[in-house]
């Protein structure tokens, strides 16, 4: 990946809002003034315009993730100017020729571009819906002939931007040579510009030529002309995004700020949690939509052509979404006042309506992404690189720097080798006594804890060699082993235990020697941790715990257990909390298993009466507990959050849909496609947080975001399998290439919605810890 020093990026920011601060955008966005020219280049002044343009045409060079920044803060400020349209597209599409013909007049007109001398727009659409250059029905598309030393141009392109107060325009011309791209200059005899104005009050027009005969040197270029413009394209896409994010972001802090104010029925609107969900759930859709850009930019330099096709509409079309349902949402918070033009917030939905549907809308883009990305073929186990007899794996390698062809090609081998095949796919929770053979086998090979440090005796593996780890692991059917040791008290002890407390217990995480469950919920308490009443009372060099713990994962296979107790009950009850590490082999531990609605015992209720602890298994100091609590429920959160559910999920649709003919069920493919599209923006979401987590910076209450959006992903498509059995409403469907359990996704995610706090309740801390609702 390719990131930016973020103390450029955050410079850019700071820049681009002072210079938009000088002058009330919003006021001149409303005035629906001709082009100011004088403007303009002020815009070139400050390096806009080429800030995205290889510094060998003239630009500053300084890429993408900036050129995001600066098309956020317009979104935020809405800048009536029209940067992607007189700017980013056709200098895109020029810096991205190299025919020798046509050279000297593509550096002028980027030069003139950058420096803000000359207004150009790209004229290359020809249908309504056209989302690249080939397309095009070509019934009133432009073709060129030569005649008589001049090329003469006809046809029509459809929704220019700027429509009018242009120079020129670069339009795109079928001939006998193929598509090639001329410089039209305004007022050129036999053009005929159609304006019409888009619902924003941006300028558009359909552009008919007839008969229009330029010269030979009005010839841009006639190689590459199609993949030059489709890439420019999908860069303005990402760029539109980036605007609409802005948009988006702004029109939400506004909403939020009018809310804390205005009063109905005595109480502050921020108060009514209706009202807040709706905020957060939009809210979250801008922030996958950010997430997505994110990745995508990071992701440009690498991506072959057909992914970063396959990418740009799949951010578009989450943006497109995003962008109109945070201005839908404040028409409607903001009550009456939202319905009129004098509000701003009209400003921001109807950009968002231009920008929306302007270079696709997000339909379009869905069914542009499911084209790109196909569904993967069936395969079978012999069609991995079979293990090699004898062969041994490397215990310690620079797997982050490994093709990552190479990496998984060595899982698959490591696990036809190694795993037990009769606990492949298997449908529930896998018992210690069922596991542990596995386990030893990783911890041997080294790999048992593949995001742990290396000087912890981890892989140290990053956030995509993580998410490759753990797609090898669910593609081949690896049950997931009791890990809550490995994936929550081990990031625990890194940050908060001491080094006797690392010395004593995270040898026996990795060996298998010890396994751990957790207690934090009781009786009555569900997702108010703060509310824990099991108690440790100080004696001497120990405490005495009595109490109990419920919903706790297979804690009945567990020789210890991390867990909250309430050491003082004289303070505010955060205060009073204490994180201890406790022996569950001690006298006075009873637990009783819980069967789950799938029929499975997965959790128990563990109960406390006069435990004696050492006093030393206190993980951090006495009565501090509450703070390690949530750090710990952030690295649950980020494990409840990991893609990996929602894409072993998505194979098992493949391969039903595959064994049912569903495929070629449009309904069904478009369904599968937008979730296809939800679980990618997951994964976006994913690695941001992930990254937080591996370079250690506290994990922020924005995770709950990811919380949400990956259980209810799971459910979601949870749902569509459950749908694609059709009669079999969920039960095991048994036909080659093997047996699909429907109904344990639906139900684990169900029950993932519920754990680590209810997504209600992830709603709420989001509410009003990040977007700052007044919710007392």
């Amino acid at each position: 990946m390719t990131c930016p020093d973020p103390s450029l990026i955050e410079e850019i920011r700071d820049s681009a809002r002072d210079f938009l601060q000088r002058l009330d955008q919003k006021k001149r966005k409303r005035l629906h003034a001709p082009l100011d020219r004088d403007y303009w280049r002020a815009i070139a002044d400050v390096g806009w315009l080429g800030l995205a343009v290889p510094e060998q045409h003239g630009g500053l060079g300084l890429g993408w993730h900036a050129m995001a920044t600066v098309m956020e803060e317009t979104g935020r400020a809405q800048l009536p100017e029209p940067l992607i349209g007189a700017a980013i597209l056709p200098a895109a599409v020029l810096s991205r020729l190299d025919d020798p013909q046509g050279a000297h007049l593509r550096e002028s007109l980027i030069q003139d571009i950058c420096a803000g001398e000359r207004i150009v727009a790209l004229a290359w659409q020809e249908t309504d819906g056209q989302l690249e250059t080939e397309d095009a029905a070509g019934a009133f598309g432009v073709n060129v002939t030569w005649l008589e030393n001049t090329y003469v141009l006809n046809g029509e392109k459809r929704h220019v931007i700027p429509g009018n107060d242009v120079d020129g325009w670069l339009v795109s011309a079928d001939g006998e040579q193929g598509l090639a791209l001329f410089y039209v200059a305004a007022r050129t005899p036999g053009v005929h510009v159609h304006p019409y104005t888009r619902a924003d009050g941006s300028r558009a027009c359909h552009l008919v030529l007839e008969s229009v005969a330029v010269p030979p040197e009005a010839l841009i270029a006639r190689h590459n002309v199609a993949d030059a413009i489709d890439t420019a394209l999908d860069l303005s896409r990402l760029m539109q995004s980036a605007e609409l994010i802005g948009a988006a972001r702004q029109v939400l802090a506004d909403t939020v700020a009018y809310l804390n104010t205005r009063q109905q029925f005595g109480k502050s609107l921020s108060s009514f949690q209706a009202l807040q969900h709706r905020l957060v759930d939009t809210t979250l859709q801008v922030e996958l939509a950010a997430k997505s850009l994110l990745n995508a930019l990071n992701n440009l330099e690498q991506g072959d052509r057909a992914a970063v096709r396959a990418t740009a509409s799949r951010v578009k079309a989450r943006a497109a979404k995003a962008g109109v349902q945070a201005g839908r949402q404040a028409v409607q918070l903001h009550g009456a006042i939202g319905y009129t033009d004098e509000c701003d917030v009209s400003l921001y939905f109807n950009n968002a309506l231009h920008l929306a549907s302007w270079l696709g809308n997000a339909t379009a883009h869905r069914q542009r992404f499911q084209a790109l990305t196909p569904i993967p073929p069936q395969t079978d186990e012999d069609d991995h690189e079979a293990p090699v007899a004898n062969e041994s794996f490397p215990r310690h390698a620079d797997w982050n720097t490994m093709p990552e062809d190479e990496f998984r090609a060595l899982l698959q081998r490591f696990f036809r080798r190694h795993y037990p095949s009769h606990l492949r796919h298997v449908a529930r929770r896998l018992h210690w006594s069922e596991i542990k053979d596995w386990y030893f086998t990783l911890s041997r090979q080294g790999w048992i804890a593949p995001s742990w440090p290396l000087e912890h005796g981890g892989m140290a593996l990053s956030p995509s060699r993580l998410i490759a780890y753990i797609e090898e692991a669910e593609r081949y059917g690896v049950a997931r082993a009791p890990d809550q040791g490995l994936v929550m008290l081990g990031p625990i002890l890194f940050r908060y235990g001491t080094q006797a407390q690392r010395d004593r217990f995270l040898p026996g995480i990795l060996s298998g020697e010890d396994v751990w469950a957790q207690g934090y919920s009781e009786p009555n308490a569900g997702s108010d941790l703060a509310a824990v009443r099991c108690e440790a009372v100080i004696d001497g060099d120990d405490l005495i715990v009595t109490g109990q713990k419920t919903w706790s994962t297979l804690a009945q296979d567990a020789s210890h257990m991390f867990m909250l107790v309430r050491t003082d009950k004289t303070v505010k009850k955060q205060a009073g909390i204490s994180f201890l590490l406790v022996d569950l082999r001690t006298p006075g531990v009873t637990r009783r298993p819980i069967r789950t609605l799938a029929g499975h015992e997965e959790f128990c209720e563990v109960f406390f009466d006069q435990v004696r602890v050492p006093r030393s298994n206190i993980v951090g100091e006495l009565n501090a507990g509450w703070t390690i609590a949530k750090a710990l429920l952030g690295f649950e959160r980020l494990f409840s959050g990991s893609p990996k559910h929602a894409n072993h999920t998505l194979q098992q649709i493949f391969q039903l849909a595959r064994q049912r003919g569903l495929l070629t069920d449009p309904a069904f493919c478009d369904r599968l496609a937008e979730l296809r599209m939800d679980a990618a923006d997951l994964t976006a979401m994913y690695e941001v947080f992930a990254d937080m987590a591996r370079a250690g910076q506290p994990l922020p209450p924005e995770l709950s975001l990811l919380k949400i959006w990956a259980t209810e992903t799971h459910e979601r498509l949870g749902a569509l399998l459950i749908q694609a059995t059709e009669e079999y409403g969920g039960a095991a469907i048994e036909e080659a290439p093997g047996t699909v359990y429907a109904l344990a996704p639906y139900i684990n995610a169900m029950a993932a919605t519920i754990f680590s706090g209810t997504n209600e309740i992830q709603r709420n801390i989001y509410a009003k810890q990040v977007l700052g609702l007044d919710v007392a």
